[in-house]
C-alpha cells in the first residue's frame, strides 16, 4: 500500500508519546533511588509517582475543548515543547519539594497532549481505517514506555545518579516538536453553527452511552497505573534486587504492548467491517486482563518464581495495551467530529482519575500487607465489575452500519 498522509500523522504523532512516556515513565524504575536520596515509604514515592497525574487530569478537559474551538497544532507543538524544558527542571531539582512541584508542571504540560493528538487522528484517518489510526499511534505509547522503564534502569547504573535520566530524556521532546511544527497540518474542522455549539458541548457531559465509556476507561487505567508504577518494585519483592534486570523485565511489557496494539488495531477494523462491531471485542480484551492480573497476584502472594511471574505479566501486555484502539475507535463513533477533543479529554479526565489514586493505594496496601498481591486482586476485581459495561452501550445507527 502506498504511503498515505495520514500514515505520516500516525507515526509523527506516535513518536510524541514515546518523548512523552519517556518523560512519564523515566521515574518509575529509578523510583527506589529517589526514596533513598528523600527518605519516603512506599505510599509517599506512590503519591509522587501521581502527582503528575493530579494536573494532566485537570488539563484534559481545558486542552480538548481549547483545541475543538482554536485548532490543535499549535496546543500539540507548545505541549512538547513544554515537557522538554521540564525534563530538564526534574534534573535540576535539589528538594523534594521542588521535584513534586516540577512534576505537577510536567502533568500540565502532558495534559495537553492527548486531548488533540486523539482528535487529530480522527479527522486525517479514513473511518475504515480508524482501528489502524488509533492502534498505530498508540504503539508510540508502548514503545516509549518500554524505552523509559528499561532505558532509566541503563542511564541510572551508568551515571549512578538518577537525574540524568531527566536530561537525556528530554531531547526526544525537542524533535517531537519540531515534527509537529513542520510536518502536521491544522486538521480540517466540521462547519458548525453558534446555535450548534452548546448542545454539541453538553452532550459530551450527559450522554449515558459516554459515561459508560468513562467509567470503563477509569478502571482500566487504574489497573495500567499500578503495573506501570509498581512492576519494577513486584519483582524486587520477588528477588531481582537489580535496577537494570527489574527495569529490563517491566519494560519489556511496553514490546508486548506493541504487539498488542497491532493485532488489535487490525482485528478491531476487520470485525467492525463484518458488522461484529467493537464492543464485545473491548469487553473480551478486559476479561482476559482481568484473569491474568488475578493470577499475578496468586503467583506473587503463594509462588513467587520469577519465571510464572514474568509469562503472566507480559501476557496480560496484550491486553493492557490492546484494549485501547477498539476502545478508542468506539468512543470516536459516538459523537461528532466538533467535539472529539472536549470528548477524549473528558474520557481521558475521568480516566486519570484513576492514576490519583492507584500508585497510592497500591503502595499502602504495600506497607500494610507486605506484599503487593492484595493490590492485584483489587484491580482484578474492578476489572471484573466493569467487563459488560461496553456492551450495554447504545451506538448511533450510522456507527453500526459503520461497524
Amino acid at each position: 500500500m502506498a504511503w498515505q498522509p495520514y500514515h505520516s500523522v500516525w507515526f509523527i504523532l506516535g513518536f510524541g508519546w514515546i518523548a512523552l512516556y519517556l518523560v512519564r515513565m523515566g521515574i518509575s524504575p529509578v523510583l527506589g533511588l529517589i526514596m533513598e536520596e528523600f527518605h519516603l515509604s512506599h505510599a509517599a514515592a506512590g503519591a509522587l509517582f501521581s502527582v503528575i497525574f493530579y494536573s494532566y487530569s485537570a488539563m484534559q478537559l481545558p486542552a480538548g475543548h481549547l483545541g475543538d474551538r482554536f485548532g490543535r497544532k499549535k496546543i500539540l507543538v507548545a505541549g512538547t515543547l513544554l515537557w522538554f524544558f521540564l525534563s530538564l527542571a526534574t534534573a535540576a531539582v535539589r528538594s523534594f519539594g521542588m521535584l513534586v512541584v516540577v512534576r505537577f508542571l510536567t502533568g500540565i504540560a502532558h495534559g495537553i497532549y492527548f486531548g488533540n493528538d486523539r482528535p487529530t487522528i480522527i479527522a486525517h484517518t479514513p473511518k475504515e481505517k480508524m482501528g489502524k489510526g488509533q492502534g498505530i499511534s498508540f504503539i508510540g505509547l508502548a514503545l516509549g514506555f518500554f524505552l523509559s522503564v528499561f532505558l532509566a534502569g541503563l542511564i541510572a547504573d551508568a551515571f549512578g545518579n538518577w537525574r540524568w535520566v531527566f536530561v537525556i530524556f528530554s531531547l526526544p521532546s525537542l524533535l517531537a516538536s519540531f515534527l509537529i511544527h513542520r510536518y502536521i497540518h491544522e486538521p480540517d474542522r466540521e462547519p458548525s453553527g453558534p446555535s450548534e455549539t452548546a448542545p454539541h458541548f453538553r452532550r459530551a457531559f450527559t450522554d449515558g452511552n459516554l459515561w459508560l465509556m468513562y467509567i470503563t476507561g477509569f478502571v482500566m487505567l487504574y489497573g495500567f497505573w499500578l503495573v506501570a508504577t509498581w512492576m519494577p518494585a513486584i519483582y524486587r519483592e520477588i528477588g531481582v534486587t537489580d535496577i537494570t534486570t527489574g527495569a529490563l523485565l517491566s519494560g519489556v511489557l511496553g514490546l508486548m504492548g506493541m504487539a498488542g496494539l497491532l493485532v488489535s488495531s487490525i482485528l478491531t477494523d476487520r470485525l467492525a467491517l463484518l458488522g461484529y462491531g467493537r464492543k464485545g471485542f473491548v469487553s473480551v480484551c478486559i476479561l482476559v486482563w482481568a484473569l491474568l492480573m488475578m493470577a499475578t497476584g496468586y503467583a506473587v502472594e503463594n509462588h513467587p518464581s520469577q519465571i510464572l511471574i514474568s509469562i503472566l505479566f507480559l501476557s496480560s501486555g496484550l491486553f493492557v495495551f490492546g484494549v485501547w484502539p477498539p476502545y478508542y475507535a468506539l468512543l470516536s463513533e459516538l459523537v461528532p467530529q466538533s467535539i472529539a477533543g472536549t470528548t477524549f479529554g473528558l474520557a481521558n479526565l475521568v480516566g486519570f482519575l484513576s492514576a490519583w489514586v492507584a500508585p497510592w493505594v497500591t503502595g499502602w496496601i504495600k506497607d500494610t500487607t507486605g506484599s503487593f498481591s492484595a493490590g492485584l486482586y483489587l484491580a482484578s476485581g474492578l476489572l471484573v465489575l466493569v467487563v459488560l459495561l461496553p456492551l450495554a452501550i447504545k451506538q448511533p445507527r450510522t456507527a453500526r452500519q459503520a461497524g
